[in-house]
């Protein structure tokens, strides 16, 4: 009896170790970015970071990507919790913002800091899971100001890969509909990773073409082929034939042209053409934002069409589009089986 509760003891130690070592989960809004800095450092950078990352985009209505909001360093522990913080100040000093800069980088961070070779470095998960860090810092010279001009497309960028990293581990936390998932690859020769919660909406009778749809929000996800392969594709042409998938498959969806764009990309490992904007069904008196991949499988001598795209009425629909592009990049196409097997 002694040996039980002895083992039991232990047991209930290790437990609550494990829990207190354990990071709690960061919560609060994804488009909210934490700016900790003394209140000299946020009146001189403000106007720089507000430039940096509150950027605004149509979807169709304008929003703005991320909202800044400032702390002092002092406050930290308000903060802990939250999913997107910056940190900046000067290297060397006797401020807050300089001790927390001091203590969270390494030896050789700060020696590049010192030589002026890098005045940025990130930093995941500091004090909660699914946290994200971006310090910016300067041993004096150049300027905060300076550094954040400059690097303006890197800091928001910094941030976009972080919400898209943070998306993946969020649409996939509930698990993963493998059956569905064996069904595309058995019988498309195609597949991606399928979470919970979206279901198999339609497909058509030659296995060309299947759509996933998850509601409240709607979000979809499709993907088509044909045999015949893409030359070097033109804006009209990649609207044309996203018009067409439109009209077959999405119930007389069409692009709103006049606000979408177009552009050359590499989406995973392939050359492709990437067309991001806004649909819209007169029928339905609906419309959001989406986005469309065409591109060649040189596996399968196919071309591939994946179109992602929202609906969600009053809601930020950004981060909804992240969470189909993480779908979008699990995308694997396997060899084609003879007909005859």
């Amino acid at each position: 009896m002694k040996k039980t509760i002895i083992l039991l003891i232990i047991a209930s130690i290790l437990f609550w170790y494990g829990c207190k070592k354990r990071l709690a989960m960061a919560g609060g809004q994804r488009d909210i970015i934490v700016v900790l800095a003394e209140d000299s450092d946020w009146d001189k950078t403000k106007d720089a970071l507000e430039d940096a990352l509150e950027r605004d985009v149509f979807t169709p209505n304008r929003e703005t990507i991320y909202y800044l909001l400032h702390g002092l360093p002092e406050n930290l522990p308000s903060y802990f919790y939250g999913k997107n913080l910056i940190l900046i100040g000067n290297l060397e000093g006797l401020s807050e913002a300089s001790k927390l800069i001091s203590n969270l980088l390494t030896d050789n961070a700060i020696n590049k800091v010192k030589k002026k070779e890098a005045f940025i470095f990130e930093k995941d998960n500091p004090w909660a899971f699914s946290q994200y860090l971006l310090i910016i810092t300067t041993p004096g010279k150049p300027d905060l100001v300076d550094i954040i001009k400059k690097n303006r497309d890197v800091i928001f960028n910094y941030f976009e890969n972080a919400s898209s990293e943070r998306a993946k581990y969020l649409i996939y936390s509930a698990g993963r509909v493998k059956a569905k998932e064996e069904k595309l690859k058995n019988e498309f020769f195609f597949s991606v990773d399928l979470p919970f919660g979206f279901f198999w909406a339609g497909e058509d009778s030659l296995k060309t073409f299947a759509k996933f749809v998850r509601h409240y929000p709607f979000r979809s996800i499709s993907i088509g082929w044909q045999d015949k392969l893409l030359d070097s594709i033109s804006w009209n042409e990649a609207c044309r034939i996203r018009d067409s998938i439109g009209t077959l498959y999405f119930e007389n969806d069409l692009i709103v042209k006049d606000m979408t764009k177009g552009k050359h990309v590499e989406f995973l490992e392939r050359g492709g053409y990437k067309l991001e904007g806004i649909w819209e069904n007169d029928e339905k008196i609906m419309g959001g934002p989406f986005r469309t991949y065409l591109f060649n499988d040189s596996l399968q001598n196919r071309s591939y069409i994946i179109d992602i795209h929202v609906f969600a009425p009053g809601k930020k629909k950004w981060f909804y589009l992240k969470e189909l592009e993480a779908m979008a990049s699990t995308f694997r196409t396997y060899p084609l089986r003879d007909s005859k097997e």
